[in-house]
């Protein structure tokens, strides 16, 4: 599991897929959510509001993770796990409605006072190929190799 981005899957962060993002409450329980989010070639960003058990998961542990399904392959995928590096108020909802954009919508912010950026430095990645880590993948061929020598 590397600690950069493979360029296998670097591709998937540019889409405008929805991601399923993993926080931890506070009493340790895992939470997952659909969101949207934009990638700096460095960081993910996210949309949210300081009203939503998300937001208090944020500041109580700020370990996150989120997975990126290649659309066109569901068997391929990139899982992302990181920190959140910093929580920013997005007063005016402008970060909302580039999201919006970015997804093909034209959006209402009808909760800008309470609207946040986050920002996810990526610590870890995870490149999923048919269902299979790289390292797994090359165990199976390894044993599936071995098995053919054996039949044949």
């Amino acid at each position: 599991m590397p600690k950069e981005l493979p360029a296998s899957h670097a591709a998937l962060l540019e889409q405008p897929v929805v991601v399923h993002l993993a926080t931890v409450r506070p009493d340790g329980a895992p939470q997952t959510s659909e969101m949207w989010f934009a990638w700096d070639g460095g960081r993910a960003r996210f949309t949210h509001t300081t009203t939503r058990q998300k937001f208090r998961n944020f500041t109580h542990e700020p370990r996150v993770s989120f997975s990126v399904t290649d659309p066109a392959n569901p068997y391929r995928f990139l899982e992302v796990r990181g920190v959140v590096e910093s929580i920013e108020p997005d007063p005016d909802g402008e970060f909302y409605k580039s999201l919006g954009r970015r997804y093909g919508l034209v959006t209402e912010v009808l909760d800008a006072d309470v609207r946040v950026v986050v920002t996810v430095r990526p610590t870890w990645y995870v490149a999923v190929e048919g269902g299979m880590t790289p390292s797994e993948l090359a165990e199976w061929t390894k044993r599936v190799g071995a098995a053919t020598r054996e039949s044949g």
